[in-house]
């Protein structure tokens, strides 16, 4: 293993909280979206095309609709939850595959990508993240899906009246079991994106690096 390729500066718990703190960040702005297509998605749930009526026509329409009636903190729906989510998930996901990076265990000797390696160690630590916040997605979830506006409700309404009341909700209901409902459901899709989206950053970041790039370097050219 070429040591000149192996960066160890900063300490595992700083690797993980920069990722974390990066998953929050990002996660403020698309928390929006996510509830737009919560409601999009629930929209005519168990029922035939156009036996319902079509409250949302489009991802904006939506995004208007529920600012105008419920407030513009309406599309905040579930934010605490979410960035909780984005926390235990990313800080894990990203951590690790910077940690393995840094360590030489995804490298190969030259110090290149081992894709497989690759895969495998951002596929299974974005499981981890996943399961062990699934309580945070699912009272997400719940909280994007509720409606102040009777009109507007689409899909079955929990009717909580804060997130921290749907964790007791969910816990009164089945203990632990309640908390981790379907908390298998999002480990398909979480291992191939993160396995997908960590390689393909690391194979880039190689090779730009064959032009004496790194990311840094990229990013502050981009907005210098």
């Amino acid at each position: 293993m070429n040591s000149t390729n192996l960066e160890t500066n900063k300490p595992i718990a700083v690797e993980f909280f920069l990722a974390a703190t990066a998953a929050v960040g990002a996660g403020i702005f698309t928390n929006p979206i996510d509830v737009i297509k919560i409601r999009l998605q629930l929209q005519g749930e168990l029922e035939a095309r156009g036996a319902y009526r079509t409250i949302y026509k489009n991802t904006f329409h939506a995004g208007y609709v529920i600012a105008k009636h419920e407030g513009i903190l309406a599309l905040q729906s579930g934010i605490r939850s979410a960035l909780a989510f984005q926390v235990v998930l990313n800080g894990i996901r990203l951590g690790s595959y910077k940690i393995g990076r840094s360590y030489g265990i995804t490298n190969n000797d030259d110090g290149k990508t081992n894709i497989m390696k690759t895969c495998l160690l951002s596929g299974a630590a974005g499981v981890v993240g996943c399961v062990l916040g699934s309580p945070f997605y699912l009272v997400k979830t719940q909280m994007q899906a509720q409606s102040t506006e009777a009109t507007l409700a689409v899909g079955h309404q929990h009717n909580h009246t804060s997130e921290w009341s749907a964790f007791k909700g969910l816990w009164k209901e089945a203990g632990i079991a309640g908390l981790y409902q379907r908390w298998y459901a999002n480990i398909p899709r979480v291992f191939i994106g993160s396995a997908t989206q960590l390689t393909t950053f690391s194979l880039v970041g190689d090779w730009l690096k064959t032009f004496s790039v790194s990311f840094p370097d990229l990013w502050a050219f981009i907005f210098q």
